[in-house]
């Protein structure tokens, strides 16, 4: 095997790794902003996150491409997994390699359950407003008025948002 194209492999992933960690920074950042109540944060989080998945994304497709010009050098015809490529590389490759794989999964795991956690702290704020908005409309209650009909009508007050412009 070339020794440039498993290099280059080893690089792009050891750079996936990099990009997922930066990922799981950013949703833990995004955890606290969400406990904190920071939602202007959360804008800029958003959009460090939309980068990382970008370069990710960039970052998968040269590895598929390496990953199958590397099976090919080793004599692997559709190589379609890392797992398959470790098994045939040098010992020292073959340590490296699974090091990054492990890494890899490591941090995807973290992140799909800082995701869990995010949504579930996202869910319960929006039950909490609904619950005081919920509150606010009762506490108001309503009145007696008249209603379109010219009739007496009881009302009941509703909460809303009402926007005046100058």
């Amino acid at each position: 095997m070339s020794i440039n194209s498993l290099t280059e492999l080893t690089s792009v992933l050891a750079e996936k790794v990099q990009v997922l960690e930066s990922v799981q920074q950013n949703l833990e950042e995004e955890q606290r902003c969400i406990i904190e109540a920071r939602p202007e944060r959360l804008e800029e989080n958003r959009r460090r996150a939309e980068e990382s998945m970008a370069m990710l994304n960039l970052l998968n497709r040269r590895f598929s491409t390496l990953l199958v010009r590397s099976g090919s050098e080793l004599g692997l015809p559709d190589t379609d997994s890392l797992s398959t490529l470790i098994s045939v590389v040098d010992p020292e490759a073959r340590l490296q390699l699974r090091k990054l794989q492990n890494r890899c999964i490591s941090v995807v795991e973290a992140i799909g359950n800082l995701l869990v956690i995010n949504a579930g702290l996202i869910k319960q704020s929006l039950d909490i407003i609904g619950r005081s908005i919920s509150l606010f409309s009762r506490l108001l209650g309503g009145c007696e008025t008249y209603g379109a009909a010219g009739r007496l009508s009881n009302g009941k007050s509703a909460g809303g948002i009402l926007c005046r412009e100058i």
